[in-house]
């Protein structure tokens, strides 16, 4: 859904005439059940809209104006502050304006400004907008991109500034985590300078690779470093986030018009912070507490088959395996007792997803997917790190 979202509106611009209003509307609606540790939960659903009203002014110049939402209630767990936190469902709503002007065949160049806000609850009765990780986001960014023939190669430069309105110390009653580097008012609001590099090329036997990087310090506003005293210096935290990703893929034509296409996934992430950790209950200090290395594999397959009037059936079926080791955070005991061995973490995930179209515009689509985390970590009052996750959907998706 996520790449559809991404590529209809530029698809539609690049089709439509100078001069020309191109709205562009997706929409998803799906119902289901999620398993969590052998639990299940009674039927809830995800919803999601994108409007674009992209217009045209020539066959140089286009803006896209964005307007979406996307409410999941489906179970997850994401890592906002120093581990994973499970999340009943989340809400989502997101403003954008993009500009890409093409003045020759080979120089694009892009342009773009969002706001967005997402919303947690914890439990189901917990009110929205009250959540202690709900944020906001407000970001600029632009991008430079040359091709020659079918070889690209973009560079890009985006800022992001981070708020947590409601997260202002966890010294507080808010919650049980005594680790002293996250007592402040504004501990995560943080501004995000991140320089990208993207390529796609061909390789023989028609296979293609697209390989992209980052780079990303993440300067905290309010977030003091932490000292073996359990004492702040005046300096505040410093992460720097970098990385690369590799995809080779390639693409099969079959009989009667079908479609098959693969692909392999590689990933390196790592992060370095000048942040340290003084737990408050055992008086225990642990520098570079939040630095880890992180690597990824994974396969993708797509099939598109058995065309119909209105458009031919789709499966897809993807796996990911991810392992985190964390350079100097030990790992603890269930009764949060530190332990000489380091931390790591390993997440498998797979899922799988089928998509009938019922008219032009209509397609019904039935997806699952399971996703397992382990770690050596047993100390689970404030974080999980050793979880199953399950989940079935079936729904509509809308496309005009």
């Amino acid at each position: 859904m996520a790449l559809l979202l991404a590529g209809l509106p530029a698809i539609a611009v690049s089709q439509a005439k100078a001069g020309e209003f191109i709205p562009v509307t997706v929409a998803q609606f799906t119902t289901g059940q999620w398993f969590f540790d052998g639990r299940k939960s009674a039927l809830g659903g995800n919803l999601g809209a994108q409007f674009v009203p992209a217009y045209r002014f020539s066959d140089k110049f286009a803006i896209l104006p964005t307007i979406e939402t996307n409410y999941r209630g489906t179970r997850s767990a994401e890592e906002l502050s120093g581990g994973a936190t499970l999340f009943q469902d989340t809400w989502e709503n997101g403003l954008g304006l993009k500009a890409v002007m093409s003045p020759t065949e080979r120089w694009t160049y892009r342009a773009r400004l969002s706001g967005r806000m997402k919303w947690y609850r914890e439990t189901s009765d917990e009110t929205w907008s009250d959540g202690l990780y709900d944020h906001q986001s407000i970001s600029a960014g632009a991008e430079a991109e040359r091709k020659w023939g079918k070889v690209g190669l973009a560079a890009g430069y985006d800022f992001t500034n981070l708020h947590f309105p409601n997260y202002q110390s966890l010294e507080s009653d808010q919650s049980g985590d005594q680790a002293r580097e996250l007592a402040g008012t504004n501990v995560l609001d943080s501004n995000i300078h991140m320089l990208s590099l993207r390529g796609h090329t061909p390789l023989p036997g028609r296979f293609g690779l697209d390989v992209s990087g980052f780079f990303a310090p993440r300067m905290y506003e309010d977030q003091h470093v932490v000292t073996l005293s359990g004492l702040f210096t005046p300096s505040t935290r410093l992460d720097t986030a970098s990385g690369v990703n590799l995809a080779l893929g390639r693409s099969f034509r079959g009989p009667k018009s079908s479609m098959l296409a693969a692909s392999v996934l590689y990933g390196y992430a790592g992060l370095q912070s000048n942040q340290n950790h003084y737990d408050a209950r055992l008086t225990a200090f642990i520098p570079d507490f939040y630095d880890y290395d992180q690597q990824s594999m994974g396969a993708e397959l797509r099939t598109g088959f058995g065309r119909t009037y209105a458009g031919p059936m789709t499966f897809d079926v993807g796996t990911t395996y991810t392992r985190r080791n964390y350079r100097s955070r030990p790992i603890q005991d269930a009764e949060g007792a530190f332990l000489g061995e380091k931390l790591s973490t390993t997440e498998t995930a797979v899922s799988a997803a089928f998509g009938y179209p019922l008219t032009r515009n209509i397609r019904a689509r039935v997806s699952t997917s399971f996703g397992r985390t382990r770690s050596n970590n047993k100390f689970e009052q404030l974080y999980r790190y050793n979880y199953s996750n399950a989940n079935y959907q079936f729904g509509f998706a809308y496309e005009y």
